[in-house]
């Protein structure tokens, strides 16, 4: 039998907006190669506002700020293999998948999007992901 280890991560930019929110999770889990991000939100790093604009504006900054969660993992958005994300709006899909084609490059990431209400403000996106170092 293989043993494959497993490590909880968490990052000093994310920890603090989600203390801001009372949100306790892990930013993310390592199984051997394979790390598996929390939901990201379109909060700003600094202020842990959430960011007003529409679903593209959103979808932008919640990317880049995976962008600085992944740097503090030695990785960058260059590592994604898998995107899942949630859009109060359905409708939105369109703004949606421009963000995502222009912030990804092919080979494009495997991903899924679903339309859900979310619990925080006026989000109009949540983004999980999972990235490798061997991509």
């Amino acid at each position: 039998m293989v043993s494959i280890m497993t490590t909880v991560h968490s990052s000093a930019s994310a920890s603090a907006a989600l203390a801001k929110f009372n949100i306790k999770n892990s930013t993310a889990i390592q199984v051997g190669d394979l790390y598996m991000f929390s939901g990201m939100t379109a909060i700003d790093l600094g202020t842990f506002e959430v960011c007003d604009g529409d679903l593209a504006t959103q979808a932008r900054l919640t990317l880049k700020n995976f962008g600085v969660i992944l740097e503090d993992f030695g990785l960058s958005l260059d590592h994604v293999v898998k995107v899942n994300a949630q859009l109060t709006n359905v409708n939105d899909f369109p703004l949606w998948n421009e963000v995502f084609l222009d912030m990804f490059e092919p080979p494009y990431p495997c991903r899924t999007t679903v339309g859900a209400p979310l619990v925080v403000g006026d989000i109009e996106v949540e983004i999980t992901a999972a990235a490798t170092p061997r991509r």
